[in-house]
């Protein structure tokens, strides 16, 4: 059992911390810019409370929080500690009592105990590698892209339309396809970017070769299957635990003779990652003869719309993980068993 708690609560410009011994109850709080030099300045805070302590007896935690967590989670795992970050709602719904008021101060003291209380459960945070952070920078970037896209279409479209325009509304139009036109230069270059690093990769390419091959994914789905598994290091290449992640795996509750729930996707995932490969799925419905055979499958079998599309999802997610772990790439013509029809959900 770890000797030291530090409770670690993030935000934009600062962090607030909070180191418990937890033989003898005693406690320290800091506060410290969200910064490498504000890691350093904290670890000195926890040594000189901890004196006596080796720093193998000691457990880092805060929430995941995003980018907000990457900077002191990435220093102290470079500095060799132990540092766990965990789902937000974990430890909003483990606290049990009733707190009436809320501040940074507690919040770190909150995190703290529950880096004490589950320090079974408490999974070393493992540093993503160089490129994946690059590509989820790029990614990011585009998605802002995309949707600034939408905004100047919205707005330009939006417009009354009337027999004879007057120069506001010519102004306006012109505007939009310039800075439309713009910003595709943009997201062309920034396509390019994530193609030229992933390239010089041999696995990532190696994967991205594998992915594309795949009729229904391009560049997007590619680029994110790489980024957010890190090239399939993450999730133990577990399509049910990226299917997760992912939020297209369903799961359902069972308790006693009154509590049945059927299965159904949770709202507890990544949205965008959601969105992307519903992108994917509809793509695979027109062109893929192994997904259209499966969707045709599963719509004889009375499956409704909804649950035939995220089976599809789940279907595409299983595929290409099992095609990376053969290192195989894509067959079209491959036959399915009358025993793998059998299991399909």
């Amino acid at each position: 059992m770890k000797k030291i708690a530090i409770g670690i609560d993030f935000a934009k410009e600062k962090f607030d911390v909070t180191v418990k011994n937890v033989e003898t109850g005693a406690s320290e709080y800091g506060q410290y810019p969200n910064t490498p030099a504000g890691g350093r300045s904290m670890v000195k805070m926890v040594r000189k409370f901890a004196k006596g302590i080796d720093s193998s007896d000691w457990l880092f935690c805060g929430e995941d929080t995003g980018y907000y967590s990457q900077t002191i989670a990435r220093y102290l795992t470079e500095k060799g500690y132990f540092m766990w970050l965990q789902n937000p709602y974990s430890i909003k719904h483990s606290e049990g009592d009733i707190r009436r008021g809320k501040n940074d101060k507690a919040d770190s003291a909150a995190i703290a105990d529950y880096a004490h209380r589950y320090e079974d459960k408490a999974r070393k945070w493992e540093l993503p590698s160089k490129v994946s952070e690059e590509l989820h920078l790029l990614l990011t970037r585009r998605d802002a892209y995309v949707r600034a896209k939408r905004v100047i279409q919205s707005g330009a479209n939006e417009i009354p339309r009337r027999d004879k325009q007057g120069e506001s509304v010519s102004l306006i139009k012109s505007s939009a396809k310039r800075l439309l036109r713009e910003i595709d230069e943009e997201i062309e270059l920034l396509e390019a970017q994530m193609e030229k690093i992933v390239r010089e990769e041999e696995e990532m390419q190696k994967s991205y070769e594998i992915l594309r091959s795949f009729t229904g994914i391009g560049l997007v789905n590619s680029m994110c299957f790489i980024a957010y598994t890190d090239n399939f290091r993450k999730f133990d290449l577990n399509a049910r635990k990226i299917a997760t992640f992912w939020g297209v795996a369903p799961f359902g509750k069972d308790s006693g003779k009154t509590v049945h729930v059927d299965p159904h996707v949770s709202q507890f995932c990544n949205h965008w990652l959601k969105a992307i490969i519903s992108n994917a799925a509809n793509s695979a419905l027109k062109w893929n003869p192994i997904i259209i055979a499966y969707n045709e499958r599963l719509e004889k079998r009375g499956k409704c719309e909804g649950i035939r599309r995220n089976n599809v999802k789940n279907k595409i997610i299983q595929t290409v993980v099992a095609m990376i772990r053969k290192g195989e790439k894509f067959d079209p013509e491959f036959k399915f068993t009358k025993e793998t029809v059998a299991t399909e959900c």
